[in-house]
C-alpha cells in the first residue's frame, strides 16, 4: 500500500486555517442587536455567578427552560476564564464555524475524495449563512459542529480496526447536540434508528439509557418551570402574535407548505450563494432536486446516520412556525444538500462522458462561489467600516439610529431608576445585559387591559416607547393613545419628535380623571411629568459602553 504523502491532521489543519483566513477578515466588532445573544450571554453569566440557570433578566427571576444548557456553559466556561470583550464571544462563535467546516471536508473526503470535499469546504465557508453565523453569539455554530462531528463519527466506525470508539464519540455527539437545541432530536432519532436497522440491540438500548435519563430530568425542570416554552411556542399560529391563538390541523398544513416553499425557493439557496430574483428561485430547485436524487441513491445502497438524518431534520423545520423560518435553521442542511447534489451532479455527468465530471463539478463550484466571493468582499468592506465606526463612536455605532436610542434609553434607566425597578421594553434581555434592570417584554396587544393587568402581575412600573421597529408604536403607543392619564413622562432619548421616551406607569390610575377624554389617536401626546419617587435621587454612573467589555460583566452592584 502506498503511503501517504501528507498526514491527515495535517490536511484538516490547512482547512481550518484558510477558513480562518477567509472568516476573520469579515468579522463584524458591533454586539448583534438580536435578543436571542443577549440571552444566552445572560444565562452564562448567572451561572457564571453562581446564581443558576435562571432568567436575570425577567423580573421572576425563573428557571429557564427554552434553551439547553450545553451554549450558556461553554459560554460561562470562557467567562471564567476571563472572557469580557463582544468580540471574544464572537470569535468563539467563529472558531466553532471552522471546526465545522473542517469535520465537513474530513466527512466529505472519506466519502467522496479530497477535490469533491475542497469544493464543498470552499462553498461552505464562503456562504453567506456561515459566514453570518461565525458573527453572532448564537447556539447554532455549536450545534453545527456537533451534528457534523455526529455523522463524521460514524462514518469512521467503517474505516478503522476499533470502531467502538468512534461509536460512543457518535453518540456522545447527538446526545450532546440535544443539550445545545432542542433541534437536536432528529440526529437522536437518526442514531437510534441506524442501530435499529443494524439490529444492534444492545447499541440501541444503551444509547436509549444514556439519552433518556439526562433529557428526562430536563423535562422534569422544565415542567417544574411552567413547561418548556418552545413546545408552547411551537402550537402557535404566530409566536410574536400570541393573540392569534393555536394551529389546527389545517394551519399545520398550510405551514408546511409555507415552510416548504421557503426553504426551497429562498432560504436553503440564499443561504449557500447570494443570488436573487428568478436565478436564486432556479438555483434552489435545482440544489434540493439534485440533492434529493443524491440522497435517493445513497440510500438504496445504504441507510447511514447521515441519510436518516436528513429527511427527519428536514421534516422539523417544516412543521417549524413559519415566522421562524431561515437559514439559521438550514444550517445541518447545507452540507448534505451540497454533498447529495454533487454526488448527482459527478453520476448525470459521468453517464454523458467520463471525462465531463471534473468539468462540471468545476463550473459548479464557479456559479456558487463567484457571488459569494463578491458577497464576502463586501463583507469585509462593511466590517473593516464598522471596526473605524466602534473605535469612533463606540460598540453600537454600526446600527441605526432606533437602536442607538434604545441603548441610550437603557443606559439612563440603568443609572436613574431605582433599585428593584421593573420595565416593559421590546427587547428585554439585551435591555438587561446593557442597564442591569429586570425588564420584561410588554404585551403584544393594544388592548389596554392586558397591558396594566401584565404590569400589575409581573410589578412592571416602567415602560419604553422605542423607536427600534413598529412594534413600540402599534402596540405601547395605542395603549398611551387610548388612556394617556394612566403614563408620566420620563425621559426622552434622541432628537427631533422621533425620539425613545421612558414612561412612568401610574398605579391604579385606570379611569380618566374628571373632565378628561381618552386618546384621539394622535401621535404625540403630552403627558404629566412623572413624581419624583420614580427616579434616584442620585444617579449611579454606569462605566461607559465598550467594545472592550460586556456591560453586564461591567455593572455596580445595584
Amino acid at each position: 500500500m502506498k503511503p501517504r504523502l501528507i498526514p491527515p491532521a495535517i490536511i484538516l489543519a490547512v482547512v481550518a486555517l484558510v477558513h480562518l483566513a477567509i472568516a476573520l477578515p469579515a468579522l463584524s466588532p458591533a454586539p448583534h442587536n438580536g435578543g436571542d445573544n443577549a440571552g444566552y450571554l445572560s444565562l452564562a453569566h448567572s451561572l457564571a455567578s453562581g446564581s443558576g440557570y435562571v432568567e436575570a433578566w425577567d423580573p421572576a427571576m425563573a428557571p429557564h427552560t427554552k434553551y439547553p444548557p450545553l451554549y450558556p456553559g461553554l459560554l460561562a466556561g470562557a467567562m471564567g476564564l476571563g472572557a469580557e470583550a463582544w468580540l471574544t464571544f464572537k470569535i468563539l462563535s467563529l472558531l466553532l464555524v471552522t471546526v465545522t467546516v473542517t469535520l465537513c471536508f474530513a466527512w466529505v473526503r472519506d466519502r467522496h475524495g479530497v477535490f469533491f470535499a475542497s469544493g464543498v469546504a470552499l462553498v461552505l465557508a464562503f456562504s453567506p449563512a456561515l459566514l453570518w453565523s461565525t458573527n453572532w453569539i448564537l447556539s447554532d455554530p455549536l450545534f453545527l459542529a456537533l451534528t457534523l462531528a455526529c455523522l463524521w463519527s460514524f462514518h469512521r466506525t467503517d474505516h478503522t480496526d476499533s470502531p467502538l470508539r468512534w461509536i460512543l464519540a457518535g453518540c456522545a455527539f447527538a446526545i450532546l447536540s440535544t443539550f445545545t437545541r432542542t433541534a437536536g432530536l432528529p440526529l437522536v432519532l437518526a442514531v437510534g434508528a441506524a442501530f435499529g436497522l443494524a439490529r444492534r440491540w444492545r447499541a440501541l438500548a444503551g444509547f436509549t439509557a444514556v439519552f433518556v435519563v439526562p433529557n428526562l430530568l430536563w423535562w422534569l425542570r422544565s415542567r417544574a418551570g411552567g413547561g418548556a416554552q418552545y413546545v408552547s411556542e411551537f402550537w402557535m399560529i404566530d409566536p410574536y402574535q400570541p393573540d392569534l391563538g393555536q394551529v389546527g390541523i389545517g394551519d399545520l398544513l398550510d405551514r408546511v407548505l409555507e415552510n416548504l416553499q421557503g426553504y426551497v425557493l429562498v432560504h436553503i439557496p440564499a443561504g449557500l450563494s447570494p443570488w436573487s430574483g428568478g436565478a436564486l428561485t432556479t438555483l434552489g430547485l435545482v440544489l434540493v432536486a439534485a440533492a434529493v436524487a443524491g440522497w435517493v441513491a445513497r440510500i438504496r445502497v445504504r441507510r447511514t446516520v447521515a441519510e436518516l438524518f436528513t429527511p427527519l431534520y428536514f421534516g422539523l423545520i417544516l412543521l417549524w412556525p413559519a415566522v421562524w423560518s431561515g437559514d439559521r435553521f438550514a444550517l445541518p442542511l447545507y452540507p448534505l444538500v451540497l454533498f447529495y447534489a454533487g454526488e448527482t451532479l459527478v453520476r448525470v455527468a459521468r453517464r454523458v462522458d467520463r471525462r465531463l465530471p471534473l468539468a462540471a463539478v468545476v463550473v459548479a463550484l464557479a456559479a456558487l462561489l463567484v457571488p459569494s466571493v463578491q458577497g464576502w468582499r463586501q463583507a469585509v468592506s462593511r466590517a473593516t467600516a464598522c471596526r473605524e465606526m466602534v473605535r469612533v463612536a463606540g460598540p453600537f455605532a454600526c446600527y441605526g439610529e432606533g437602536f442607538q436610542q434604545f441603548v441610550s434609553a437603557a443606559r439612563w434607566v440603568g443609572e436613574n431608576l431605582p433599585d428593584g425597578s421593573a420595565v416593559f421594553s421590546r427587547k428585554p434581555r439585551i435591555f438587561y445585559t446593557l442597564s442591569g434592570v429586570r425588564s420584561r417584554t410588554y404585551p403584544l396587544s393594544p388592548d389596554p387591559e392586558r397591558f396594566f393587568r401584565e404590569a400589575r402581575e409581573v410589578g412592571v412600573s416602567y415602560v419604553v416607547l422605542d423607536r427600534i421597529d413598529r412594534l413600540g408604536g402599534a402596540y405601547v403607543g395605542a395603549v398611551v393613545r387610548d388612556r394617556p392619564w394612566a403614563f408620566c413622562g420620563l425621559a426622552g432619548v434622541g432628537e427631533g419628535e422621533l425620539r425613545t421616551q421612558i414612561l412612568g406607569i401610574v398605579e391604579d390610575a385606570v379611569d380618566p380623571p374628571d373632565g378628561v377624554d381618552g386618546g384621539d389617536g394622535a401621535s404625540t401626546i403630552a403627558l404629566a411629568a412623572c413624581p419624583q419617587r420614580m427616579v434616584r435621587t442620585e444617579p449611579r454612573l454606569l462605566p461607559a459602553y465598550s467594545a472592550a467589555r460586556l456591560p453586564l460583566l461591567a455593572l455596580p452592584s445595584p
